[in-house]
């Protein structure tokens, strides 16, 4: 019989993401025409560029990059999976497979045979020839520190929540945690799509936790079932512009009489109260709200060079801070308040890396990460942070 030494062979932490992979077209607008007008023309500040991005892939590329550089507990042999759908003979796909070799992560094209619009023919001519379906692509505009997108989602559209592979089963992985990236750019995934799969995976690991970030709903109704999916998520990271849409919190009058912040906290409580709500709040950090109680983190204040996937580069250093966090304090029970604080220190640092960045998806090096998040440790420990208050 084998012993430990003899045959035994440890398994591969995995971390696994799931969501939305684009080719973003970047348009940066001169800053004597900074807006665009229907009918009308627009001056662009320098060449157009396409890059890989999505909010699943920015995630991914980011988290790569934080375990290449700082590991987890020190330990740097740590897998990350990108489960997405991507039509890979354009031109497109071709981008988005290249940028996840380049970067470390494994991309699984969750493509099935009940949709073939994914994969017909050798090349993009013969693909669209055929009936079928581009990889997602947006144009990116950006213009006076904040960023539009204009979006054709491709055959991710054909991405289903029964298409996800549940990794827990894998015998040679030990699955942390699964983020979930783009939950509104991906129709398939509404009205109890995912949440039924994240709910198997929880069945069978009830220690995996889950984070999600919804992103921007393009067709404005803030739903598609989303709330019904959060039992299942521990960790349901956003903008406070999302929050806002997904609370309806604009649509009535009455709840003026409590700060937004007091608001959601009660809105999200009374949904799902073992759900851990992170805020994004831009320069001035986030907040984390829980059980009705408010906790902020500052960031250091920085002029954006671009401000697309700041938020998705803050997810991947939140899940990297909360990971990094258990993996060194295994005696700790459950979600603690210094494994939150940690988890938020490291978003804030990673959010405010990427604005410094021109592109979504370029992480900066080693050396500017451990500046940006001693800054964002020294603002937090220099002041004692307010809760907030006003209209927020």
């Amino acid at each position: 019989r084998p012993t430990m030494d003899q045959g035994t062979t440890k398994k591969k932490k995995l971390i696994s993401i799931v969501g939305d992979a684009f080719a973003d077209i970047y348009c940066y607008l001169d800053n004597e025409t900074p807006h665009v007008v229907v009918g009308g023309d627009a001056r662009l500040s320098q060449p157009m560029t396409t890059r890989a991005g999505g909010s699943g892939l920015n995630t991914s590329t980011h988290l790569c990059s934080l375990i290449n550089h700082f590991g987890i507990n020190d330990d740097t042999d740590i897998e990350v999976n990108f489960q997405t759908v991507i039509n890979e003979n354009d031109e497109y796909g071709k981008l988005i497979t290249s940028h996840a070799k380049c970067h470390g992560f494994n991309l699984l094209n969750r493509r099935v045979s009940d949709y073939p619009s994914c994969f017909f023919g050798t090349d993009e001519e013969s693909t669209l020839a055929s009936g079928g379906k581009s990889s997602g692509h947006c144009a990116v505009i950006i213009a006076q520190g904040e960023r539009s997108f204009m979006t054709h989602i491709g055959c991710l559209g054909d991405y289903r929540g029964s298409h996800i592979l549940d990794e827990s089963i894998n015998e040679t992985y030990d699955l942390q945690h699964v983020h979930v990236s783009g939950y509104f750019n991906i129709p398939g995934f509404w009205d109890g799509e995912l949440g039924s799969k994240l709910e198997e995976i929880k069945q069978r690991n009830k220690e995996i936790t889950i984070s999600l970030v919804p992103q921007h709903d393009a067709t404005e109704t803030w739903d598609g079932g989303l709330l019904e999916a959060l039992t299942n998520i521990d960790f349901l990271i956003l903008s406070e512009v999302e929050a806002k849409g997904i609370t309806k919190y604009h649509d009535s009058a009455a709840i003026r009489k409590k700060t937004f912040f007091e608001y959601a906290a009660t809105y999200f409580h009374d949904k799902s109260p073992n759900t851990h709500l992170i805020i994004t709040l831009g320069s001035d950090g986030c907040v984390h709200l829980k059980n009705r109680a408010i906790d902020k983190v500052a960031t250091v204040k920085k002029e954006p060079i671009d401000p697309t996937g700041a938020g998705d580069a803050f997810a991947a250093g939140f899940v990297y801070g909360f990971l990094d966090y258990m993996s060194q304090n295994k005696d700790n029970c459950g979600i603690t308040s210094h494994a939150l604080k940690t988890s938020m220190l490291w978003g804030c640092a990673s959010g405010c890396c990427c604005v410094g960045i021109d592109g979504a998806s370029r992480p900066p090096e080693k050396k500017i990460k451990e500046q940006v998040l001693a800054d964002v440790q020294t603002v937090n420990e220099a002041e004692s942070v307010k809760p907030p208050s006003g209209e927020r």
